[in-house]
């Protein structure tokens, strides 16, 4: 903590004087089926799987995935994830026939055999022309599975209007928004998912705002959890790179800045000619310990986040550097937050992405919480090198601000000194703050 944080420390629970900051006697919301699924398991982080050759359920445990995230229903991963008592997801690929008696047989026998089932992903990235296929499949998933999550995963923004529509496209242009509320509302899935590759092989990276931001107001307009893969390999013929420490926590913490509570990511071992966290002969590469550290983080801030919803999401540009499409600046009051007067990068060397967001949250007693996250990181890259500090000029009622630990899970509370809060991130990190006492929901310890 003490190479992190550059603020006076000594206490271990404060509230302010003046009482919580935050809205109280609030109703609580209903929740849907998503949003109590998420509340009542592990935050969840999964890698797509399907090699049985080099699937060892030990090697999977040990880099810190709440499940495993099963792409076909092969035995030899489900008896070897089974045995090791780790719970899965399986995804139901396309099937173009629709729900026969011999699909609902496979898969009623497949959740037979083999327990600890959590969900069923169905009909990875489908077109507009699928999706009614996809969502008798799914009515019936929840109808004959109602503790499971049903869900499904999107294509990213990027795509022409034909390939989102699957065809000529009816009745004039088709957006990537149109294309997520069609997959929202149609098929109904209890999150909503996709997937985005940002790392290119020429060390540049993809702008992912259009692609959060659209996926995160379809699915607060529906009152779903959503989620996202992210890119944990690299991939020669499509000039995607291998993702350094800075790389691929830049992408995780971005995303839980944006409020989504679900990572899964792409993919677990090697596929065709690019490599990701185990090599084809089933040794690990360096991205896997990148990534074993990263879980445990993302677990422990997830306790929380579980519980939270974002309300606004914001950019803080370092001198130079213009604001990304789809970003939107941070200024005083965003958020809602009253008590921040300013944010300033200690860096005077300008550099891309060298940058924080600011994602806004509220509990259910519209208690605030906000997340900085170091935006900073490049093509091999490691954190330490990337490494931003942060100083948060305060209102003068503030007197504490506490954070929910990345590295151990566990709350703290520090004193503001003169008005002033600094941090320190490694690059491509975020960290969970609120004003007071350091009250999160969620915590094991509770």
């Amino acid at each position: 903590m003490k190479r992190f944080l550059t603020i006076c420390i000594g206490l271990s629970i404060v509230v302010f004087l003046f009482g919580a900051f935050g809205c109280s006697g609030q109703s609580k919301p209903e929740l849907g089926r998503g949003k109590r699924w998420v509340r009542s398991h592990p935050f969840t982080t999964m890698a797509l799987t399907l090699v049985p050759r080099t699937f060892d359920a030990n090697e999977y445990h040990d880099v810190k995935l709440s499940s495993v995230l099963v792409w076909k229903p092969k035995p030899q991963i489900l008896d070897r994830t089974v045995a090791k008592g780790m719970p899965w997801h399986l995804h139901v690929y396309p099937h173009k026939d629709g729900l026969t008696k011999e699909l609902k047989a496979r898969l009623i026998d497949i959740h037979k055999r083999y327990p600890g089932q959590l969900g069923w992903l169905v009909w990875d990235e489908p077109k507009r022309s699928q999706m009614a296929i996809a969502a008798k499949t799914m009515q019936w998933l929840r109808e004959t599975y109602p503790d499971k999550l049903i869900y499904s995963n999107a294509y990213p923004l990027g795509a022409s209007a034909e390939r989102y529509y699957g065809g000529p496209v009816s009745g004039g242009e088709y957006s990537y928004e149109d294309y997520i509320r069609d997959f929202a509302t149609i098929m109904q899935p209890d999150v909503v998912m996709f997937d985005a590759y940002p790392f290119k092989e020429n060390g540049n990276t993809s702008n992912l705002m259009p692609t959060l931001n659209t996926a995160r107001k379809v699915a607060q307009e529906q009152g779903v959890p959503y989620w996202a893969f992210v890119q944990s390999h690299n991939d020669p013929g499509r000039g995607y790179r291998m993702p350094s420490e800075s790389d691929i926590r830049m992408q995780v913490f971005m995303h839980l800045a944006y409020g989504f509570t679900g990572i899964a990511y792409f993919t677990y071992e090697q596929l065709g000619e690019g490599t990701a966290l185990i090599s084809e002969t089933g040794k690990r590469n360096p991205i896997y310990y990148d990534v074993t550290r990263l879980n445990q983080e993302v677990g422990h801030v997830g306790q929380a986040l579980r519980f939270l919803e974002s309300t606004d999401v914001r950019y803080v540009t370092h001198q130079g550097n213009t604001l990304p499409d789809y970003a939107t600046a941070w200024e005083q009051g965003a958020g809602g937050d009253q008590f921040i007067k300013t944010i300033r990068i200690e860096d005077a060397d300008p550099a891309e992405w060298k940058d924080v967001l600011v994602g806004y949250f509220r509990d259910d007693d519209g208690q605030l919480y906000f997340m900085l996250t170091n935006l900073w990181h490049g093509k091999d890259a490691t954190a330490d090198e990337r490494a931003l500090t942060v100083t948060l000029t305060l209102d003068p009622r503030v007197q504490v601000i506490s954070r929910l630990s990345r590295e151990t899970g566990h709350p703290e509370s520090f004193w503001v000194t003169n008005g002033k809060f600094q941090i320190t991130l490694p690059g491509g990190t975020g960290e969970l703050l609120r004003f007071g006492d350091a009250q999160f929901p969620g915590l094991d310890h509770d």
